[in-house]
């Protein structure tokens, strides 16, 4: 089944970085933007201004949901400008705003020139994405963003504000640089997720990230999570963090090797996937498992196709194992699985 915009806008919320009032320091890419401390003020500011506008988006995201494309059943990743591009539209005159708009007025507007608009779309969604960015609480002078018979090349000059909080513009300008100039192809899409993490002088932890992106799980099963984390860092999995397409995945690897990891994507919610290839070698141990675990084991990790299934099965991503509260009732089992798992490749 197709998600949609309002499925999108409550998975944006779940996997914001969550706010921090600790004093961070900045990277010195970003003082030149203002203060340290109203960068992280701001950067507070700005969270909750998308906070607001995952609201709107819930509210009315009917109304803008025009796209029928569905995503294949088993892919992680979202494309926003395929898949729902209004979302796509707005968010880039939103970082356009930020990365062109200069502060003013002792930073309490941004003037931004024609540069803030996505030529690649028509006048009148281009006004559209304002008229939504006014109802999230933005103010926008300079233009009249309910005539759509005109030319927006002639805008000269455009004077954003933003009266409940004025240093979310900081916040806003910073967020947009660190996604333009710093993205990297393993962590994406960092404005959206306001994961001001980039702006750190020092790196983040994994153990924290890990933390930030299970918040929304159960108590009992994000403790399962955090034990599983210790036990293979311990027995000498490094971890790595990809964030790609709003698909956060947290992987334990065996030297190159992803062995398992845990996955948040808005088409299949959070789950463990699994890439053993040595269950052979210890089937005696795969018996005394509970059923549900021995048939997921036995459908096997790799192409459906080439697994003689004749068909895509999701299986070329690992076995899938939901994060919900009936891990619970297996994670003995999967703790077994998993240390049969690395003894075999540590053997070899």
């Amino acid at each position: 089944m197709r998600k949609t915009l309002q499925d999108v806008a409550s998975y944006l919320k779940d996997i914001m970085v969550l706010e921090t009032h600790e004093a961070y320091g900045i990277n010195p890419t970003y003082t030149n933007v203002s203060a340290e401390e109203r960068v992280r003020e701001g950067v507070l500011a700005f969270r909750a201004f998308l906070v607001r506008l995952y609201n709107v988006l819930y509210t009315r995201g009917d109304i803008y949901d025009n796209s029928k494309k569905v995503a294949h059943e088993y892919e992680n990743r979202t494309t926003l400008s395929v898949y729902y591009p209004f979302l796509h539209n707005v968010k880039t005159i939103l970082m356009n705003i930020g990365y062109y708009g200069t502060p003013v007025e002792n930073e309490q507007s941004l003037v931004c020139g024609n540069t803030v608009f996505n030529g690649k779309l028509s006048v009148n969604k281009n006004l559209q994405c304002l008229r939504f960015l006014a109802d999230c609480g933005i103010c926008i002078d300079g233009i009249d963003i309910n005539e759509n018979k005109q030319n927006l090349s002639n805008i000269k000059a455009i004077k954003i504000t933003y009266p409940d909080n004025p240093t979310m513009l900081t916040g806003l300008k910073v967020m947009a640089m660190a996604e333009i100039d710093h993205g990297t192809l393993v962590n994406q899409d960092v404005f959206l997720r306001c994961d001001y993490r980039v702006l750190k002088k020092d790196k983040t932890d994994v153990l924290s990230i890990l933390q930030d992106t299970i918040k929304p799980l159960s108590a009992d099963v994000q403790d399962f999570i955090l034990q599983l984390h210790q036990r293979y860092l311990d027995s000498g999995l490094t971890c790595a963090v990809e964030v790609k397409g709003f698909h956060i995945y947290i992987k334990y690897c065996y030297k190159r090797k992803d062995l398992w990891g845990i996955n948040a994507s808005l088409n299949n919610g959070y789950h463990i996937n699994v890439k053993s290839t040595k269950t052979h070698e210890y089937t005696d141990t795969i018996k005394t498992f509970l059923p549900i675990l021995q048939e997921l084991i036995a459908k096997g990790y790799g192409c459906g196709r080439k697994r003689e299934i004749g068909h895509c099965d999701g299986g070329c991503r690992g076995l899938p194992i939901s994060l919900d509260d009936s891990v619970l009732d297996i994670r003995n089992d999967i703790k077994t699985w998993f240390d049969q798992e690395v003894s075999s490749l540590q053997k070899k």
